[in-house]
């Protein structure tokens, strides 16, 4: 099975450091953990792409225009933020400060797969985040599956 599912309760260690779970390590074709980018995600928490998937994501970023100002906002927002990390062979890496503070973390975090990334949240505002869309996942889901491909971003 190809991609990222589930979710994990994770403690932050006093450093500001995670384990990635077993289940949900990224490892390259040796079964070693390899590098990965850490940066802020779209909604409150953390994005953690392999470094495959961030490729892909630059590729999509570098066919749009400099000149329009949403493509300059959304660079500067993912790129400012972004860091490499190196997880040890039990899958810690620090989450750096600004980063810590940006995504609410302070002891408890929860990881979830995201299929294509992971996501790192604080587990209240994960809780709020799905509060406020959840009721909603009806019909969202029928506007991303629909004939138009017409639904919301």
């Amino acid at each position: 099975m190809i991609g990222f599912y589930g979710q994990f309760k994770v403690n932050l260690d006093p450093k500001g450091r995670i384990s990635l779970p077993s289940k949900i390590r990224p490892k390259d074709e040796g079964g070693i953990a390899e590098s990965l980018v850490l940066t802020q995600g779209l909604d409150g928490c953390l994005t953690l792409y392999t470094q495959e998937e961030w490729s892909k994501f630059q590729e999509r970023l570098d066919d749009l225009s400099v000149t329009k100002r949403d493509f300059r906002f959304v660079s500067r927002f993912i790129y400012s933020s972004a860091s490499i990390v190196e997880p040890d062979k039990q899958g810690r890496f620090l989450i750096p400060a600004n980063l810590l503070e940006v995504a609410g973390l302070e002891r408890d975090a929860l990881v979830i797969g995201a299929y294509r990334w992971i996501e790192i949240w604080n587990p209240d505002r994960y809780k709020q985040f799905l509060d406020q869309h959840g009721g909603a996942l009806s019909e969202i889901a029928d506007g991303l599956f629909s004939n138009d491909g017409t639904g919301s971003e």
